[in-house]
């Protein structure tokens, strides 16, 4: 009976995983998305109406995206949770939820700026 249960909550740890890596991918791929469009529009030498670049830029970008900075989220979102669990279960359970909250929040923000950055970089690359 508790090798049922325990397959049953593998089986919904699991789908919950693939949902939140799913999630982290299209956070990511939006996140692409607006720093891509802000940065294509506004340098106007750079945003040809007949070239390559906005191939690169919202092609393959948004893959790129989801597979590099996706799998950065969401196993930034793992490690945090997993470690504020460690360290605040035993103590504080009740700071558990708001702080993964915060935190993950301002690691959104760091990401945000991290492919800002990185369209940036591509952009003078490209350039």
């Amino acid at each position: 009976m508790t090798s049922i249960k325990n397959k049953k909550k593998a089986a919904q740890q699991a789908f919950q995983d693939a949902k939140v890596r799913k999630n982290a991918k299209i956070i990511s791929v939006l996140f692409w998305f607006g720093a891509s469009l802000y940065i294509y529009s506004n340098d106007v030498g750079f945003s040809d109406v007949y070239s390559w670049k906005p191939f690169v830029f919202f092609i393959i970008g948004p893959i790129f995206s989801a597979l590099v900075f996706g799998n950065i989220i969401y196993y930034l979102q793992k490690i945090i949770e997993k470690s504020l669990i460690t360290l605040l279960a035993p103590r504080r359970p009740e700071l558990i939820p708001p702080l993964i909250v915060v935190i993950f929040f301002c690691s959104l923000v760091a990401i945000f700026l991290a492919i800002f950055e990185f369209t940036k970089l591509l952009q003078f690359i490209l350039h």
